[in-house]
């Protein structure tokens, strides 16, 4: 019976945490500390407490002392960002309550807590802490509540700063209350426990981990395929299963998003397509093939209904029409024909849609059709010609669901306007039959559609139609027998002042636009045409005053106008607008010999803020960025969007001067930079509905181009000031570059460069140098292969001269894909030779290098198809390189050092490393930059960077190598800060292969 209770207790306990992790560390840990309550916590309360505090006092001292250390040269050189970079890594720091360093004066240069940054320290410990002015390592505060310690900064026994780490004593005392609470009585027993505890929940919690650590792992890399394969109902597979969904809800939106901006833009261009067409036929197969291709349908066409009740395809989009030509459709709901979706939506005068076509039992006659052609999904939509129905437009898609609620909005919004604009044409040939058969009209005189009277030659009205008196309220009885004038239809024009009548009597006719008012005294927009009736005998007799309301036209102008030349989202003008105002701007200028300026501004770093925050924050960023330069310039300036993140600043008669001219802009642009340098409120959706506030800052780049109206395109104008632009950039950004007519030199120079460049490498004009390594007893490690340009006019031409250009134009990769095949024959042949054997070769590569899908697959052929043995092989890269993808550069690191290649730093010191990423790289050395050496010799500028090299080399474990020794003080000087590895002009200059295996024989023999 024991034995019976006993295992039904344990299979209770087993079914109460086989659904839960956390029930299961509830037992686990809940029963330890049962068993261990009742132990002899007391005796070892007080030594615990002892240890804990002293370990939190040394963990604190550790991070001050890293802190220090790390952030003595920025403190020196008073960079404050690079101080706030080095903070932001000790923000995540357990039990971290602030982290910051102060000058020697107290004021706050970087802090975890960026409120403070500037601010002076007042309390009391920091007080004590200044007015000691012996640089030594303080113990300003050990509590219960809280460890303050403070490190001094110095720099050649030179106090410039303070290092302080405050941390939280919550966690110790935590620890502390459950040491009290510990049993000794059952301490083996508890320890047995505590080992099968974490054992078991080491087991049932790796997998599942595991699983989600490779989702998360590929969410990193940007994949959204990876989907968690966790069962259950526990916390973890629960979270698995959140994960999926959330996944799943993240590309949905995305692929939605991307389909309603196709969407949108096929809007847009059938608008102006609407502007640009005068036939009918050409505009409707336009459309159909816009739709097609910006939103990527299966098909689109146009099908008319005929007096049958047949619906025929008047045009469409299928360059195959084999589906296009099996159709017959009818609207006879009776008829298997009639159960298209274009038939419905006819019947029904509204749009029908079939997002699951195949799915659709009454749509089965067409189901082979559909699924010969690959067609899912179908939308119809009914045209309407002067508000009746004369066919309809129909769209497929390959997808099932494809049409939503938005698409259907905003197809409809289309079909609106293509209505519209047939209207439009039914309307322009209305207008112009009724005044060439003005005459013949008699018969259609009251069910016209526009306002008639009829005055006799003196302009004495002797009639008017209905819709005269519908339009302008006056009834016929009112109007009959007064004058034009008498009646006060048209104000402002003086009742068709003498000027408009003369102007009918000399052309037969007149027409234009006037302000018209009807009774109530509604004023209105009316199009308005005069036509001389004649008789047989050459006299005139009559007037025919007609005339329509074109409110509705002249809203729907403004609303096309303005799609066509403003930007939808700043709305500014586009770049269409700009670049008609700027050919005015120039023909002004021009003529009045004045002089003008164009601004070309690009927001810096965008791309981060649209790809970490989202676009909905890139958006509001570039509508708050328009409304500022709005706010910076003169009424008379014109501010227009050109494109992504970029902007022009259109400024006229900035004056007669052209000195005078450039310095007013450059004035403009300050504004605006200081404008731009504000901080940006922008607000975030939150997954629940809320929002929240986010501040963002950013800057501008600016490039001015001032102009003077002769011998210059708009086009080449924008040319100047975007060249301006890039030169702001390369400055640094958050700053503002004059054109230079140098700068196109500069840009012509490049071109013929760059032509050349390209012809040395059809021409295998490019040579391998190298150049010795050693280690500090002079004995030969290996060597440098360096690319060198024997150029047939220039000779020898350094890498500085052409990487750069090489790196833009894409040349690079073929060129350093070339470098690595020598440098492996290299080590193929050092490989046969008994002295050289040993030597190991590095080469530099690029990022374009680095970056590219199959480059390890392509260096592991260069090794097999060379036999070179790829331990010696070790590949040199800059850390701009590196950080530029630092995930997928980790990931290529890796797959080629399990290949054995090595991989070393070079120019280290002169970049931005995160140490964070430093420890994550597979490298084996760190070359320290020549410019931080050459230095050394005398003056010693830069002895903390280098000691800090050495420093942090030996304590990740990494070869340090000293590149541009050339004097034996700079070698015993490296020495002496425990450098290791040298090259440099002191053991070898490069030169070619033949010459440095010679030369090697020689020393070595």
């Amino acid at each position: 019976m024991t034995a019976f209770f006993r295992f039904r207790l344990w299979e209770s306990l087993r079914r109460f945490g086989r659904e839960s992790i956390h029930r299961r560390l509830a037992l686990a840990f809940g029963g330890v500390s049962l068993l261990m309550m009742l132990g002899l916590a007391g005796l070892l309360l007080k030594q615990q407490q002892h240890i804990l505090d002293q370990t939190s006092i040394l963990r604190a001292k550790a991070l001050a002392n890293g802190l220090a250390n790390s952030s003595s040269s920025w403190v020196l050189a008073n960079d404050v960002v690079g101080l706030q970079e080095i903070l932001q890594g000790y923000a995540q720091t357990p039990n971290l309550i602030r982290a910051f360093v102060l000058s020697p004066r107290g004021q706050v240069l970087a802090s975890t807590r960026t409120n403070e940054i500037g601010l002076y320290v007042s309390d009391d410990l920091s007080q004590q802490l200044l007015s000691r002015q012996q640089p030594k390592t303080r113990l300003l505060l050990a509590d219960r509540h809280m460890i303050d310690v403070a490190v001094p900064i110095t720099v050649n026994a030179h106090l410039v700063g303070w290092a302080r780490i405050e941390l939280d004593q919550q966690a110790t005392q935590a620890n502390l209350r459950s040491v009290a609470v510990a049993s000794l009585k059952f301490i083996v027993v508890t320890v047995v426990v505590l080992l099968l505890v974490s054992l078991w929940l080491s087991t049932s919690l790796i997998k599942p981990l595991q699983s989600l650590m490779r989702v998360a792992s590929a969410i990193e890399t940007g994949s959204r395929a990876e989907r968690s394969q966790l069962e259950g109902n526990n916390e973890i597979s629960q979270l698995g299963r959140s994960l999926n969904n959330m996944l799943d809800t993240l590309v949905r939106s995305e692929q939605q998003l991307d389909l309603l901006n196709r969407v949108y833009a096929a809007w847009t261009e059938s608008v102006a397509t609407i502007v640009r067409e005068s036939d009918e036929y050409s505009l409707l197969t336009r459309i159909c093939n816009i739709l097609k291709e910006k939103i990527r349908l299966r098909l689109v066409f146009v099908g008319m209904l005929d007096a049958s009740g047949q619906i025929k395809v008047l045009t469409h989009s299928d360059s195959e029409p084999g589906y296009v030509d099996k159709l017959h459709i009818s609207v006879d709901p009776r008829s298997p024909y009639g159960q298209t979706v274009l038939a419905r939506a006819i019947r029904q005068k509204q749009p029908c849609i079939l997002n699951d076509l195949l799915g659709e039992p009454e749509a089965q006659f067409w189901h082979k059709l559909a699924r010969e052609a690959g067609i899912q999904s179908v939308a119809a939509f009914p045209l309407l010609r002067n508000k009746h129905i004369i066919g309809g437009l129909a769209v497929y898609s390959e997808q099932t669901y494809f049409f939503s609620d938005s698409i259907i909005t905003l197809l409809n919004g289309l079909v609106n306007d293509i209505s519209y604009a047939l209207d439009n044409f039914d309307r322009e040939r209305q207008r112009t039959q009724a005044e060439i058969e003005l005459t013949l009209a008699a018969s259609v005189f009251e069910n016209s559609q526009e306002g008639i009277m009829i005055t006799d030659a003196d302009k004495t009205i002797r009639r008017v139609n209905l819709m005269f008196s519908v339009l302008t309220g006056y009834s016929a009885e009112e109007c009959i027998g007064k004058s034009p004038k008498q009646i006060a239809c048209w104000p402002q024009q003086a009742a068709l002042d003498l000027a408009v009548w003369d102007n009918a009597d000399a052309e037969q006719c007149w027409q234009g636009e006037v302000d018209s008012c009807r009774k109530d005294g509604e004023h209105y927009p009316q199009w308005l045409s005069i036509t001389k009736v004649i008789n047989q005998q050459g006299h005139l007799t009559h007037y025919v005053v007609t005339f329509t309301d074109i409110t509705e036209r002249k809203l729907n102008e403004a609303r096309i106008y303005k799609l066509a030349f403003y930007d939808p989202l700043t709305d500014l003008p586009n770049r269409r607008l700009l670049l008609e105002k700027l050919e005015a701007a120039l023909i002004a200028n021009q003529r009045k010999g004045g002089y003008g300026a164009v601004m070309f501004l690009d927001l810096d770093r965008f791309k981060i803020l649209n790809d970490t925050q989202g676009h909905n924050l890139g958006d509001q960023l570039l509508i708050e960025a328009g409304k500022r330069l709005c706010r910076s310039v003169r009424e008379v300036d014109m501010v227009a969007r050109h494109g992504g993140d970029e902007f022009v600043v259109l400024l006229e008669e900035l004056s007669a001067n052209e000195q005078s001219a450039a310095i007013n802009a450059q004035k403009i642009g300050n504004k605006i930079l200081n404008e731009m340098n504000q901080v940006y409120c922008l607000h975030q959706v939150n997954p629940d509905g809320t929002t929240a506030l986010v501040e963002h800052y950013s800057s501008a780049s600016i490039g001015v181009a001032v102009f003077h109206g002769s011998g210059l395109s708009s086009e080449d104008l924008l040319n100047q000031a975007d060249m301006a632009m890039y030169q702001a950039k390369q400055a640094g950004r958050n700053t503002l570059c004059m054109f230079d007519p140098q700068m196109q030199a500069g840009l012509n120079k490049r071109a013929a460069l760059e032509a050349e460049l390209r012809n040395g490498v059809e021409r295998n004009q490019f040579k391998l140098f190298y150049q010795i390594q050693v280690d500090q007893w002079g004995r030969a490690l290996g060597a440098e292969a360096m690319l060198r340009w024997q150029h047939p006019r220039r000779g020898i031409v350094e890498p500085r001269e052409f990487i750069v250009l090489a790196e833009e134009s894409g040349v690079i990769v073929g060129l350093g894909n070339w470098a690595l095949l020598e440098a492996c024959t290299t080590l193929a042949t050092w490989a046969r030779l008994p002295s050289m054997a040993d030597l190991n070769l590095a080469v530099n590569i690029s990022a374009k290098q680095l970056s590219q899908q199959n480059f390890v697959e392509q260096l592991q052929t260069m090794l097999s198809r060379t036999g070179a043995n790829p331990k010696r092989l070790i590949l040199e890269v800059t850390e701009n390189e590196v950080l530029g993808s630092v995930e997928n550069t980790i990931a290529i690191m890796q797959a080629l050092k399990e290949l054995g290649v090595g991989f070393s730093m070079d120019d280290f010191g002169t970049g931005y490393s995160s140490l964070t990423y430093l420890q994550r790289l597979p490298l084996t050395q760190l070359k320290i930059d020549r410019s931080f050496i050459s230095g050394s010799s005398n003056v010693r500028d830069h002895d903390s960077i280098v000691r800090t090299i050495l420093v942090l080399g030996q304590s990740l474990n990494l070869q340090i190598m000293a590149e541009g020794v050339e004097t034996e003080q700079q070698l015993d000087y490296l020495i002496s800060g425990g450098c290791q590895y040298f090259q440099g002009y002191l053991f070898g200059y490069p030169e070619p292969l033949a010459e440095f295996n010679a030369r090697f024989n020689r020393q070595t023999s």
